[in-house]
């Protein structure tokens, strides 16, 4: 299977999703919460099945991604717009697929606590569950984001998101990305993003599609066919 193809799928299921988001009635709750206001506390989790199912679509695309034969390379990607879009595509799908597999999790352990097991559930007491659910949980999706942008740099494919938007960051020639190099390259991209408005004129070199991050980890951005 080619990349492009992949990238049609992952498209598909993109917007699937979002026509569902509009014809299905009311909010979904998808993870796990924990607010006080004004000293009332509420919790809340939850999962759906349908999101469940897209969840797993997406997880089973990302790794058929990683393991699918190499893209075809067009050319260097000069611009750093496609960059911005990607990393937003990225996030979005990876909350797809934390958020419920997070909500499927707290809906066992509420279960396990009450002996009634439903989808979504509200409650305004705390359970001793509660601050490992939320603590844990997000230190779970911190890990699962540095894996998620890391796994592809390290094995020389394109992002979720980047494959959707034609591009992927790659190694100098005669430069490689072992894992912890990848995680590394991850952590600073995440503030790259963050400075996003000033990262585009920081020690930038156009022609050969790099950005202050690819210029300290040797990499580049290329365009896909």
């Amino acid at each position: 299977m080619k990349v492009k193809y992949i990238r049609w799928s992952f498209v598909s299921l993109l917007g699937f999703v979002m026509l569902l988001g509009v014809l299905l009635p009311g909010p979904m709750t998808l993870g796990a919460s924990a607010t006080w206001t004004n000293g009332d506390y509420r919790f809340a989790g939850g999962t759906h099945p349908v999101a469940l199912g897209f969840a797993v679509s997406f997880a089973a695309l990302y790794f058929v991604l990683i393991f699918v034969d190499p893209p075809e390379v067009a050319g260097v990607l000069p611009g750093v717009v496609r960059r911005f879009f990607a990393f937003w595509f990225d996030f979005i799908i990876a909350m797809m697929v934390m958020g419920p597999v997070f909500g499927i999790l707290a809906t066992i352990l509420e279960w396990r606590r009450t002996g009634i097991f439903v989808w979504m559930f509200e409650r305004e007491t705390l359970a001793s569950t509660d601050i490992v659910i939320t603590t844990g949980g997000a230190l779970l999706v911190f890990v699962v984001l540095l894996f998620y942008f890391s796994l592809p740099l390290m094995r020389r494919r394109p992002s979720p998101g980047s494959c959707i938007t034609g591009y992927q960051v790659m190694p100098d020639e005669g430069a490689t990305l072992t894992l912890s190099g990848a995680i590394f390259r991850t952590i600073v991209g995440f503030f790259a993003m963050s400075m996003w408005p000033l990262t585009p004129f920081i020690a930038r070199q156009r022609k050969k599609g790099k950005i202050w991050v690819d210029r300290a980890f040797r990499t580049h951005a290329v365009r896909l066919r």
